[in-house]
């Protein structure tokens, strides 16, 4: 195959790249930064931000901040918007049943192999049904949202999140109720058209491989994941820089500071590769010079940090439960796993920042070979300095 067949063959694969026409991806972070900004101050408009926080402290929530609640707010609209005709149109007893059968997952391979071909069927078939546009979203449509997203096995985080939004809204009069959900959806439509003004660049190819790539994903546990619409990109982008907002000093001041890198970053096969199990991932025993993962680990090392590889976002973080304030990680990941990721590190203790990989190409989900992926040193070294 020539270079230039090589390289078509990889755009085919390809949804999002960071990288502008000198590789690296500063102009990105620029770009994220300034209409982050402007979301935020969108968003913290409404007052059902403030409420939701004064709500979540009367109840002695686990704390989280405002930005997250106005992030939260907008996830609402905007997951509503992609998903509502699929939503509405499945039973209410579907995403509890399916989420309980991902829950056997970890038992054994065997399990996993199992459960995940059911995900791959449900996938293509009972959460692919649609009705026609129906009414304004109302708290039982809301449900149902929540458990349609529970059942695709790809929203755990963001289900439960919403969740609790759901047990808010509940609390109000209706007239409150419907006013904040109807409220959302226009902020998520909003985001939508400016998103695409401001990111837009950096995901023109999402519609295009999801057409060429329809077929591949048929009944595979991975179709929802790798289908997802451009405005979910666009929702990560801006949900991983408030989240590096957020939990910015409580990273810094953590005593300890780990790296967790996808194995996508990696220049050779998990055969050749002599990387040694640890935890949740595996340490590089620098075999390669040329290895990505190998220049992080030195990097990292040298300000004291610690680097683990990590097989899937799914195994990230193991069963280990941290003590508040310890441990500060840098997740490094694909954008579609930024806020679930960073969602799921608080959870467990862990003080998150994340760095976005320049594209996606592992081979689980995104390249039958897969092409292996890099990020901006500079931005990971200013965080570890």
């Amino acid at each position: 195959m020539s270079q230039s067949e090589s390289d078509t063959d990889a755009l085919t694969y390809l949804t999002y790249s960071l990288a502008g026409k000198d590789g690296e991806a500063g102009q990105y972070y620029r770009d994220v930064a300034v209409f982050t900004d402007e979301v935020l101050a969108k968003l913290h408009e409404d007052p059902a931000v403030a409420k939701f926080g004064r709500n979540a402290a009367i109840k002695k929530l686990q704390p989280l901040d405002q930005h997250i609640y106005a992030l939260e707010l907008l996830m609402i609209g905007v997951f509503w918007n992609v998903y509502s005709r699929r939503a509405v149109a499945g039973s209410a007893y579907t995403g509890k049943l399916l989420s309980s059968l991902y829950g056997l997952r970890s038992r054994s391979q065997g399990a996993r192999r199992t459960v995940d071909r059911l995900k791959g069927i449900a996938g293509t078939t009972v959460l692919a049904r649609r009705r026609k546009p129906g009414g304004r979203i109302q708290l039982h449509s809301f449900s149902r949202l929540i458990g349609w997203l529970r059942g695709s096995g790809e929203f755990e985080q963001e289900s439960r999140r919403l969740a609790v939004w759901l047990d808010f809204l509940r609390g109000l009069p209706d007239s409150e109720r419907a006013g904040i959900l109807q409220r959302a959806v226009q902020k998520a439509l909003w985001f939508e058209r400016r998103s695409l003004e401001c990111l837009g660049s950096y995901t023109g190819r999402v519609d295009s491989y999801i057409e060429s790539n329809r077929q591949r994903l048929k009944w595979q546990e991975n179709r929802i994941f790798c289908s997802r619409e451009r405005v979910e990109y666009h929702l990560n982008m801006a949900g991983a820089e408030i989240m590096n907002r957020v939990f910015h000093d409580g990273f810094y001041a953590a005593q300890e500071k780990r790296v967790f890198l996808p194995i996508c970053m990696r220049n050779k096969s998990a055969e050749d590769c002599r990387a040694v199990k640890e935890g949740p991932g595996y340490v590089c025993r620098r075999c390669s010079k040329t290895c990505r993962v190998h220049a992080v680990t030195a990097m990292a090392e040298a300000c004291g940090g610690k680097v683990l590889m990590i097989p899937h976002a799914s195994t990230a973080f193991g069963h280990e439960r941290i003590t508040e304030g310890e441990v500060g990680i840098v997740g490094v990941a694909c954008v579609l796993n930024l806020i679930s990721g960073g969602y799921k590190a608080y959870d467990m203790g862990y003080l998150p920042q994340c760095v976005l990989l320049h594209y996606s190409g592992c081979v689980m989900h995104w390249h039958p070979e897969g092409i292996e992926t890099c990020i901006d040193m500079d931005r990971l070294k200013a965080m570890l300095e």
